[in-house]
């Protein structure tokens, strides 16, 4: 080749190779900026990705727990971190920024919308909404309470405000900073994610191993759930997962309970000569208006002879020991054990008369008055006088007071009690064991029929069941009119014919919110309380409650017109305690501040005979759970009195108020499950083994009681039916 077309060559070579090299330089040269602009970025703006979501749901759950007035536990920080870590962890492996970055966005979104859902949920009803409310409708309950919804939403404004922070900076702030942040590497994000990882297997290692106390950690997290106990101990998110896995998807560890009692607090009784240590109930009769001063302890009526000694409240039931199915052996074993209750001098007292049962919506003692509430007054002091009962608040509010008050069982947690029985076999159902006597047996209720699905649970029940919507044809208000619930149905049962009746309301005039605009009952009586001493949601409260007064008084007038008040007897118990007021209006309405978890729940029972000649005063602790029992013994009904949770309140036998928490009042002790705290009521030694047996005791009532709900239990027992109530072979 010639010098000249070597250079030729050359020249046209080098064209190739700057173009080549400037290519390979636009190629590289984004490499590496991308590398300098990582390098350039923070530590602490790099990981903002990592700490993100952990760091809300810890602000969430503190604030949420503040605002509800629970703890903030370290199981709350430990499970938390965990389950937001691991979320963080699936996000990081999106590969698009964007894409991750309003994925943070709207998780964010959803734990915003999830914690105020829960806190107006909480405001309403005292307690949190579980899937199973859910699952059963609960959501569109809550929306036809909408003015109670409103309501809600005003007076919780600022904690509203102050659970939309997350999600209001995300967007405008948050959102344009995380933008230009890349993600961190591999290695520096899996070893963040990997602490909260193990820091979570620490916590779960914690819970598993701590025993202590009734409604200890552990019994929360595999076995039982209970929704307030659990959202104590371990936060919101962590309890609706738990809810989620025992409920929805049924894995759960079947245990007996252990409980370790090591750290408990044992107080002795701190005032001499009394059995009562303050500021717990005394056995004394209450100031007015919850009791009459004039209610003394007197000859009690001629009960219907019974032989003595007293035999047992029992049917004649062979327990199979050696039943292959775990459960129902256990229960089994265990309920064959226990000790049944005695017949008394109240056996049979009521046998033959006719039985009106009430469940007052929102119900408290503290609104009887000779003046205001007249026939509240007369019924609370001329019949049996009970000064220490309670009632205790469950998980679905009204739904479980009412549960708690007709079958004398404890609820299940996480799912609506009265809809899971409404399939099951339930013989004791005081509409199913009167109508088998020959009564009439009808429910009814003055809101929407189908609510809490009472159309399912009071048919079960034994009732005919009419409520609005359903053939009783009350005037559609907020809430509506307890007078006219009596109006419109008293004529199914006082119709002249002389056959005698079982009757089953359930009130809803004293229905939150206690708001003049709101509540129309409220408004009714606003003249009849303006000039009272009180905050205005107070008087609202007292209020409302008069109009179930009024019912009671039409309902006592049209008896006695028909000749039926003397052969009637009218037992009316709450379904919890009015929650809708504020804790500092409801001491307000006490004149007293509540000061213990137990006081709160005091609460008269009305238990009134139209041929009552002087009241009984009753000094027993007792609850709502015992009213099923002691009535079906007061009618001389036959029942099993170890297939109730609940005790006669006349007999001898030890005696437990029980709580959802598992807290429990019994003949010796008061024990805060919450505080671990013991409070004797006797003046001898409380060992910590006897605290120990009986809160095992309580926890294998909890445990009965579910399975009786989840595993139509009566109908295991009675495959063939009970005399006064055959099974259909289809059943």
């Amino acid at each position: 080749m010639s010098e000249n077309q070597e250079d030729n060559l050359g020249k046209a070579l080098v064209p190739e190779e700057e173009a080549a090299a400037e290519e390979t330089e636009k190629v590289e040269k984004p490499k590496k900026e991308k590398k300098e602009e990582t390098l350039e970025q923070p530590v602490w703006a790099s990981v903002l990705t990592v700490l993100w979501l952990p760091a809300v749901t810890l602000l969430f759950e503190f604030c949420f727990s503040r605002l509800v007035g629970y703890p903030f536990s370290r199981y709350t920080v430990l499970l938390s971190l965990t389950g937001s870590a691991l979320i963080t962890g699936l996000v990081l492996l999106i590969p698009k920024r964007k894409v991750r970055m309003i994925t943070f966005g709207v998780i964010t979104n959803i734990l915003t919308v999830i914690y105020i859902a829960q806190y107006i949920y909480f405001r309403i009803f005292g307690t949190i909404f579980v899937w199973g409310s859910i699952a059963a409708g609960g959501a569109g309950a809550v929306v036809e309470y909408f003015s109670v919804v409103r309501s809600a939403i005003i007076d919780g404004w600022l904690g509203i405000l102050i659970l939309l922070v997350p999600s209001v900076l995300y967007w405008p702030v948050i959102r344009k900073f995380m933008k230009k942040i890349p993600v961190p590497g591999w290695k520096y994000t899996l070893s963040v994610i990997g602490a909260f990882l193990v820091a979570g297997v620490i916590g779960q290692h914690l819970i598993v191993h701590d025993r202590k106390g009734a409604a200890n950690p552990r019994l929360l997290y595999l076995s039982e759930f209970s929704q307030d106990a659990s959202l104590r101990t371990f936060g919101l998110l962590p309890t609706m997962s738990i809810d989620f896995r025992m409920n929805i998807l049924n894995i759960k560890k079947d245990e007996k309970a252990e409980i370790d009692v090591d750290d408990i607090e044992i107080e002795t009784m701190v005032t001499e000569g009394t059995t009562t240590p303050e500021p717990t109930p005394s056995p004394v009769p209450t100031p007015e208006p919850t009791q009459a001063p004039e209610a003394t302890a007197t000859p009690t009526p001629s009960p219907t002879a019974t032989p003595t000694p007293y035999p047992k409240n029992v049917l004649d039931i062979d327990f199979d020991l050696d039943a292959t199915d775990k459960t129902y052996r256990h229960m089994n074993e265990f309920l064959s054990q226990r000790e049944p209750t005695s017949m008394n001098e109240y056996t049979g007292i009521f046998k033959g008369k006719n039985l009106i049962l009430l469940t007052a919506e929102g119900f408290s003692g503290y609104v009887i008055d000779p003046e205001l509430t007249p026939t509240l007054y007369k019924l609370s002091t001329e019949g049996f006088v009970f000064n220490n009962f309670y009632t205790p608040i469950w998980y679905v509010s009204t739904s479980d007071g009412e549960f708690v008050e007709t079958t004398g069982l404890i609820p299940k947690s996480g799912v609506w009690s009265y809809t899971k029985v409404a399939k099951n076999y339930m013989p004791f159902a005081f509409g199913n064991q009167f109508q088998a006597l020959g009564y009439k047996t009808y429910a009814f209720h003055n809101n929407t029929y189908t609510y809490y699905h009472r159309d399912r649970s009071y048919p079960t029940m034994g009732y005919t069941y009419y409520g609005y919507g359903n053939g009783l044809d009350v005037k559609k208000t907020w809430p509506e009119s307890d007078v006219e619930m009596i109006e419109k149905s008293i004529d199914y049962y006082l119709d002249g014919s002389g056959q005698p009746f079982h009757v089953y309301y359930m009130t809803v005039s004293g229905h939150l919110p206690y708001a003049w605009g709101d509540n129309q009952m409220s408004s009714k009586y606003k003249n009849e309380v303006k000039d009272l001493d009180y905050s205005t949601p107070v008087k609202a409260y007292i209020a409302c409650q008069m109009e179930l007064d009024r019912a009671l008084e039409l309902l006592l007038q049209k008896l006695d017109e028909a000749g039926e008040l003397e052969n009637t007897v009218i037992a009316m118990g709450a379904d919890h305690y009015p929650y809708g007021l504020q804790p500092s209006e409801y001491n307000e309405l006490c004149g007293k501040k509540m000061v213990d978890p137990f006081t709160r729940y005091e609460n008269p029972f009305i238990l009134w005979s139209g041929d009552m000649k002087e009241p009984v005063v009753v000094y027993k602790r007792c609850c709502s759970m015992d009213i099923a029992p002691t009535l079906a013994n007061m009618f001389g009904l036959p029942y099993d009195s170890r297939l109730y949770i609940g005790t006669d309140i006349f007999a001898p036998e030890p005696h437990y108020v029980i709580f959802s928490d598992r807290s429990f009042i019994n003949d010796k002790i008061m024990y805060n499950a919450g505080s671990g705290k013991v409070t004797a009521l006797v003046d001898e030694e409380i060992t910590k083994e006897y605290v120990k047996e009986c809160s095992e005791y309580v926890s294998e009532l909890f445990y009965c009681s579910t399975h009786i709900i989840d595993m139509d239990y009566y109908g295991y027992l009675f495959p063939e039916g009970v005399p006064w109530m055959p099974r259909k072979k289809d059943e």
